[in-house]
């Protein structure tokens, strides 16, 4: 008798969760998680930037699947309409960086590039008479860069060197990071720039960043060009 009320128990549950399945919220296209990024380069530090490059890819190519986009983007196409990237978890040798990550895609961007993006609730418009609840977002957050500036930045190890990086890809003022060369304890950096470059130091240095003007280089009398010196130097606020 007991071992027939255990089935019969068992045969609801198995009913209610069939019942129910069609009531669970499907995975979000927009938000990629544990997306494998791994790469092997000279140092650690190319091999994080292109593990990193690898994985947001594979996430848009993910995403692009589910939403009808074009899976051949290019890499500026998805730097434009990744919100964010998470690290969930790394391990980084001398040459090797492999990290599981986090991509979230800007519904707005995805969809000015043609994806079909799934209805939710939480976009219904607001009654009215009532106000959205969430406030424009300040223009300096979002958008293009309306600038480019290469800088030079300087790190004292590879952790300094990632949150670098890290600031960087979370800073407001900042619309996209490009690594053009790393030699040792600096790396060559072009910075796409929402704002001209002063009032992105500005804003940069709320981040704890150090963006400013290298030293101009030495007057070449011989020279008819003007010398620029080497652009921008960046560091983490406080490096010596």
């Amino acid at each position: 008798m007991t071992s027939a009320i255990r089935m019969l128990g068992l045969a609801l549950l198995l009913l209610c969760g069939v019942a129910l399945a069609p009531a669970v919220a499907q995975e979000d296209p927009l938000v990629q998680r544990g997306v494998p990024a791994t790469a092997t380069a000279e140092t650690a530090v190319l091999a994080r930037e292109q593990a990193l490059n690898a994985g947001q890819r594979l996430a848009y190519e993910r995403m692009a699947a589910s939403l009808g986009l074009n899976p051949n983007a290019s890499t500026q196409q998805i730097e434009s309409m990744v919100r964010s990237l998470v690290i969930e978890s790394e391990r980084i040798t001398a040459r090797t960086y492999t990290a599981r990550i986090t991509v979230n895609f800007n519904p707005q961007r995805v969809a000015a590039a043609g994806g079909r993006i799934p209805a939710s609730p939480d976009s219904a418009a607001p009654a009215e008479g009532t106000q959205p609840s969430e406030a424009p977002a300040p223009a300096m957050a979002s958008g293009p860069a309306v600038t480019t500036v290469d800088a030079m930045a300087s790190y004292r190890s590879f952790a300094e060197w990632v949150e670098i990086t890290r600031r960087l890809e979370s800073a407001p003022p900042v619309a996209r990071v490009q690594v053009v060369s790393v030699a040792g304890d600096q790396a060559r950096l072009r910075l796409g720039l929402r704002s001209q470059a002063p009032e992105a130091a500005l804003a940069l240095a709320s981040a704890g960043l150090a963006l400013a003007p290298a030293t101009p280089a030495p007057f070449d009398p011989r020279s008819s060009a003007a010398s620029t010196g080497e652009g921008w130097r960046l560091s983490l606020a406080g490096f010596r």
